[in-house]
């Protein structure tokens, strides 16, 4: 029995493996539900600003 594993910094990553040319994730998941999303007021547009998967953590 061999109970070697991989260290996971040495494993071999396909190199397609993320795709770094999406410039914009959608907001809400694709870009159907994006278009969708408004906000009624400052309250709502500062919460879906943290919900948007392109923006910098605060």
């Amino acid at each position: 029995m061999d109970d070697h594993r991989p260290d996971p910094a040495e494993e071999r990553r396909p190199e397609n493996a993320a795709d770094d040319t999406i410039d914009d994730a959608p907001l809400g998941g694709d870009d159907t539900t994006e278009d969708q999303l408004e906000a009624d007021n400052a309250v709502e547009k500062d919460t879906l600003k943290t919900l948007d998967p392109d923006a910098p953590p605060a």
